[in-house]
């Protein structure tokens, strides 16, 4: 097994592709964003994984901060992924290799959020890497879009399914933008994002803020690595003097064969039409449509996120928890 630097976005986007599963911050505009809003203290350490044949076996994006004269903080979230069908030993011999290229002896701190199912084994694995456990898992919860639309439709809880119908009925005018396509619409998204902010700032949530995604959304623009987008779906009650106003709205990251629900907003108005099971509901079709095969909604948490949680757990896809976070 050999680890590669990774500095040109068609390999990285290639590799992307390859993977049964991919996640979004191992996507090159989470990289690129990441560094813009850490105005480059953060750097992105981009690693491609090869077989001794050459032959592509994965890779994984570390974010690099250096403290000086310390040394450097390592965050490793979510990887490395691998390409279908690695063997138990490859794997094992990736996670070695990405571990000794950050050793304690350089003074290197690696904080490491593996992308491995939670549980005795990848406990052990870790383990074996001279690394102990110090946060729970993240969870959440991914959908198989590779169904056709009305068996997706069949499968979504009954009382989700309903509501979805109820608000199918209503007379809001919905639209989807995405910079891929040539259709994004700044208006719109500026509108999401300043909403976004307030109700970040007013319940006291973490995760990203607008600054990220707006970063997000101009790497997305420049670069344009190959099947990483951002779409965006809002619902309005119409414009007033030329401007947007949205009632409601997501945005979703592609990367890869993969997306991430990033993040939703609804006013009153919107709430009370039901508008984001419309909403997700249409980004489910338009990512199928896209060639996206998993739809990862972005977290879950039943304990701070009660109602939230029972919104994306209506869609009935596949709760997982990964192993949690080592040092």
């Amino acid at each position: 097994m050999l680890l590669q630097p990774c500095t040109d976005p068609a390999d990285w986007a290639a590799t992307q592709t390859a993977l049964r599963f991919s996640v979004l911050e191992q996507s090159w505009c989470y990289g690129a964003a990441t560094a813009a809003v850490t105005q480059g203290k953060v750097q992105p350490d981009r690693w491609l994984l090869r077989k001794s044949d050459g032959s592509i076996a994965g890779l994984a994006q570390a974010f690099v901060r250096k403290v000086s004269p310390l040394g450097r903080f390592v965050r490793l979230v979510r990887g490395p992924l691998f390409v279908p069908g690695m063997a138990r030993a490859d794997r094992e011999a990736a996670l070695a290799l990405i571990r000794n290229a950050y050793p304690w002896r350089e003074r290197c701190l690696l904080w490491w959020l593996p992308e491995l199912n939670g549980g005795a084994e990848s406990e052990a694995t870790m383990a074996q890497l001279g690394l102990r456990p110090m946060m729970t898992g993240y969870s959440s919860i991914r959908c198989d879009l590779r169904p056709p639309p009305d068996k997706l439709r069949s499968q979504l809880d009954g009382k989700w399914r309903n509501t979805l119908k109820a608000a199918e009925k209503s007379a809001l005018l919905m639209e989807t933008a995405s910079i891929a396509a040539g259709t994004w619409n700044d208006e719109a998204f500026s509108a999401l994002l300043g909403e976004h902010a307030q109700h970040r700032l007013e319940e006291g949530f973490g995760g990203p803020d607008a600054r990220f995604y707006a970063a997000y959304a101009e790497a997305a623009k420049v670069i344009r690595p190959d099947g990483e987008d951002a779409l965006l779906f809002w619902a309005h009650a119409g414009t007033h003097q030329g401007r947007v106003r949205p009632i409601a709205g997501i945005l979703v990251l592609r990367h890869g064969h993969a997306a991430t629900y990033a993040m939703g907003w609804s006013n009153e108005a919107g709430r009370l039409v039901k508008a984001h099971y419309r909403l997700l509901w249409q980004a489910v079709l338009s990512l199928r449509e896209l060639g996206v095969t998993d739809f990862d909604l972005g977290g879950v948490d039943t304990q701070r996120g009660a109602g939230v949680a029972r919104f994306k757990l209506g869609l009935n896809g596949a709760v997982f928890t990964l192993a949690g976070s080592y040092l």
